[in-house]
């Protein structure tokens, strides 16, 4: 099996949950008279916030690549939509800055999952040089419909959202429309690897390339790897960049093949569509069982446990979900308190979804048992139905562990947008499986669908690599091994890629796929102080004027 294909692997894996679906009522507190539905008042979520002391916060939306039409519908892309979302983080009292870096988020990611990492190194960065990091939303993110959970983070009140998205109920006289439809959105089908890449050029353009660095998690990483060997009008990706920083991920190296991008393939134990079936009827991925109701749920859940992380309520959606994670049956899960049910829901120890889960601390309360999971490996679960059980956060446990649970928990909640990405494009997938290797014959299949990765081997540009939960350091020996030497006129001209001014690997393979990104600024977390280091290392001389 493809080693790009572990994804779909883990994504199909998610059998052995309950037997009813509660995916329409939520039955936290059920209202079946539609008369007693309640009007929550709509909240303001600010564009500009300063979500710790001396940095700061903002949306800001860039417009981006028009996407061509579906060639089988004929649908195109409204122009509200042929856009990307920032998230911009920089120092209140620094209106110049040495560099940015650009962070692209890994499968099902949204800007939020950055929002520690890019908070510490603007943080630690205002003591020398201020930089700057600006975290992209995939153009998909602009689908969601977030007025329950902004009324909900706005209020502190996490029953307005319950009640918006599960409950019928209104915010502003406003109902929810429903989940986006597969068929609602042909012109998805296009938004792959040249759509975002394009949208991804026109942000990295704002800033000179001695001081722009791209930065890729996961997904993300491939997609980065992808941005330098791109060819675009004019040049190749790599020259528009001072470095690149591949957080546990990198691209593939074989690529699929043609019948294989046409007809879809085997990726474990499911199909991934091939460019007929994406055109024609599934535009975005789901997770199975769980669906795209999961991400407004997991919002409600890291909002109660930020608001109220001591409460022990009913919420049979919540159970539903953790039913399923944890296989065993709904009526099964025990008592626990809001910490609790967050914590069982992300902890590596008792989440198989490797993609999303991070070491945020251990339960109490109650007894655990091991049990041999779906995913493949042995996990923990609640075993006493009687007991309550709590939670005991990353930095209190014993042994410490380096997420803190309002970490993770305000990633998915904490401003304008959020951890997660609700529709992710298939095609996306698909286009980085068919260009592995990154050296695609520029007469060949690939070329002829708008895939330009023609340049693996001319990128010139230095590489940080982060080898954690799922990337270990012998990953990146393939890309290593593709690259040029440090191009000429970069401040470490020459340096070959046995040199870790040419390609560095920080060695953080203790820390879970997420922990990088949400881990607490402490001295056993390498990865800030190595990526500022790399900055610094590569960047032009100076300060500089810069905005998106």
């Amino acid at each position: 099996m493809r080693r790009w294909c572990w994804v779909w692997l883990l994504m199909s894996a998610c059998g052995g949950g309950p037997e009813e679906s509660d995916a329409a009522v939520d039955a936290t507190a059920p209202v079946e008279d539609a008369s007693e539905r309640r009007d929550w008042p709509a909240g303001e979520v600010p564009l500009v916030d300063e979500p710790e002391p001396g940095v700061r916060r903002e949306i800001v939306i860039v417009e981006g690549h028009a996407a061509p039409p579906n060639p089988a519908t004929g649908d195109e892309t409204p122009a509200s939509l042929n856009r990307v979302q920032l998230v911009r983080y920089s120092g209140v009292d620094a209106p110049d800055a040495r560099a940015v870096v650009v962070a692209m988020p890994g499968i099902f990611g949204g800007a939020g999952s950055f929002d520690p990492l890019a908070r510490h190194l603007v943080r630690r960065s205002l003591a020398t040089e201020p930089i700057e990091v600006w975290v992209v939303d995939r153009r998909s993110n602009l689908l969601e419909d977030l007025r329950g959970l902004d009324a909900a983070e706005a209020l502190e009140d996490a029953d307005a959202a319950r009640g918006y998205y599960f409950r019928g109920e209104t915010v502003g006289g406003e109902r929810f429309g429903g989940f986006v439809a597969q068929e609602d959105v042909p012109f998805m089908s296009e938004w792959g690897l040249e759509t975002h890449l394009e949208d991804l050029r026109l942000v990295i353009e704002r800033v000179p390339a001695e001081r722009v660095f791209l930065m890729g998690h996961s997904l993300g990483a491939s997609m980065t790897e992808a941005f330098a060997a791109w060819r675009f009008e004019g040049g190749r990706g790599a020259e528009l960049v001072a470095g690149l920083v591949l957080v546990d991920g990198a691209a593939g190296t074989t690529p699929i093949t043609e019948a294989e991008y046409r007809d879809g393939t085997s990726g474990g134990f499911m199909m991934v569509p091939g460019i007929d079936a994406i055109r024609s009827t599934t535009r975005y991925l789901a997770l199975p069982l769980l669906g795209v109701e999961v991400y407004p749920r997991a919002e409600i859940a890291a909002m109660d446990a930020l608001y109220a992380p001591d409460v022990v309520q009913d919420d049979r959606g919540r159970a539903m979900v953790l039913s399923t994670l944890m296989s065993i049956p709904a009526q099964r899960v025990p008592p626990m308190t809001n910490a609790a049910a967050f914590g069982f829901a992300f902890d590596d120890r008792s989440n198989g979804l490797s993609f999303a889960a991070v070491g945020m601390g251990q339960s109490t309360g109650g007894p655990l048992e091991s049990y041999e999971s779906l995913f493949g490996s042995t996990l923990e679960r609640p075993s006493d139905r009687e007991a309550t059980y709590d939670w005991i956060d990353a930095r209190d446990a014993d042994p410490q562990e380096l997420t803190p649970l309002a970490n993770l928990a305000g990633c998915w909640i904490d401003g304008r947008t959020n951890f997660a990405e609700w529709y992710f494009p298939v095609r996306l997938t698909l286009d980085l499986a068919a260009v592995g290797g990154l050296a695609v014959d520029e007469a060949g299949w690939q070329a002829g669908e708008g895939l330009r990765a023609f340049d693996g081997a001319a990128v010139d540009a230095p590489i940080l690599a982060v080898a954690a939960g799922l990337a270990p350091p012998e990953r990146y020996e393939a890309a290593r091994a593709r690259v040029a030497p440090v191009g000429a006129g970069r401040p470490n001209a020459g340096a070959g890629r046995d040199d870790p001014a040419g390609f560095a690997i920080v060695d953080a393979t203790d820390q879970t796929h997420i922990d990088p990104l949400t881990a607490a600024d402490v001295p056993e977390n390498p990865v800030p102080g190595a990526v500022l280091d790399f900055v610094y290392g590569n960047a032009a001389e100076g300060v500089i004027s810069v905005s998106p």
